[in-house]
């Protein structure tokens, strides 16, 4: 089918409406959340790991969401979900040139992460591996992640712990966290128990808020992906229970930062974060009134478009005003 089809040759911008561009600042989040923490906990940074990393996570992310949505397409029953909501039947792309391009971007990945595993230690394989094959089976295979109730769960976990956790593990003493060490036919597994719990508490708002966002997708699809044989976690809890798990992940992070400072993991002014509690109220009412995703316009007498958000605007939107601050006050924190 895919040899007689014509299709368009893509361009740089189908490029970016493919891997979702614009999205990619969310992503990077917890990555700099993760080197101001280590530098504000342990007091060092590793440039060079650093670097590598982002380009690894930069990678790894384009391939994901390009990859997600060539197997949305393809897996796809609905006629109308594959021409006009897909951006490969929408845009008239190749299922196959856009595997082209994306394959290599997780060979880039792959090849960056077996570098940093040289440069830190086998340990990082413990969360990196499990991402990666996560990251490929989310939408591929017999049963997809992606059309199963745990795709918010992992989103949370890889998205928020993940990134947040390898970060701070290629720039920190790695004696601090964890080591995984092998003399054959012997190995030994070392770690602090309390450093490793400190990082999964300061990463747990990247976590509430990916897993948010993820669910609010969802919701948002609920019809379309029973259509599509997608079965996710509002299709077992019902759009109620969706919309009121929704407020709590969101409203969680404020309990999660509050528990840090108290600790004193976090430094005081992690509390800005506080400042954007009204805002996330409102937009966590206004999800709940009324869930839209696709994008309307509507046009002024110079017949010239505006485009009209869309409440699932408001997960993200969220998820940035909170990361904002948290950079802020760990900035504030190690300047202080």
């Amino acid at each position: 089918m895919e040899r007689t089809q014509k299709y368009n040759r893509m361009t740089l911008t189908d490029f970016f409406e493919l891997v979702r561009l614009n999205t990619k600042l969310n992503s990077l989040m917890p990555y700099l959340i993760g080197i101001l923490f280590t530098y504000y906990f342990f007091h060092t940074f590793n440039w060079q790991n650093s670097l590598i990393y982002l380009v690894a996570q930069g990678a790894i992310a384009l391939f994901v969401t390009g990859f997600n949505n060539v197997q949305d397409y393809r897996l796809a029953k609905s006629n109308d979900f594959k021409k006009n909501h897909n951006v490969i039947g929408k845009n008239k792309l190749s299922p196959r040139t856009a595997m082209d391009v994306m394959l290599p971007l997780l060979l880039i990945a792959s090849i960056l992460g077996i570098w940093l595993t040289v440069r830190t230690n086998w340990f990082i394989l413990l969360i990196g591996i499990p991402g990666l094959l996560t990251s490929v089976f989310y939408t591929y295979g017999p049963v997809p992640f992606s059309r199963t109730p745990i795709g918010e769960l992992l989103a949370g976990l890889f998205e928020g712990f993940g990134i947040t956790f390898l970060t701070v593990y290629i720039n920190a003493p790695i004696k601090e966290i964890a080591t995984l060490n092998f003399n054959w036919p012997a190995f030994s597994l070392n770690g602090n128990l309390q450093n490793l719990l400190i990082i999964f508490l300061i990463s747990l708002p990247e976590v509430f808020f990916n897993a948010a966002t993820m669910l609010a997708d969802n919701t948002c699809d609920l019809k379309a992906d029973l259509q599509n044989g997608r079965h996710t976690l509002p299709s077992y809890i019902g759009v109620k229970n969706s919309l009121r798990l929704f407020a709590y992940l969101t409203l969680g992070t404020y309990v999660t930062v509050t528990i840090a400072v108290i600790l004193r993991v976090l430094p005081i002014w992690q509390l800005l974060v506080f400042i954007t509690l009204p805002k996330l109220i409102k937009n966590v009412k206004a999800f709940n009134a009324k869930q839209t995703k696709d994008m309307t316009f509507w046009v002024d007498k110079n017949n010239k478009k505006h485009h009209i958000p869309t409440t699932f605007d408001l997960a993200p939107q969220n998820l940035s005003l909170f990361q904002a601050m948290q950079v802020i006050g760990l900035i504030l924190g190690i300047l202080i």
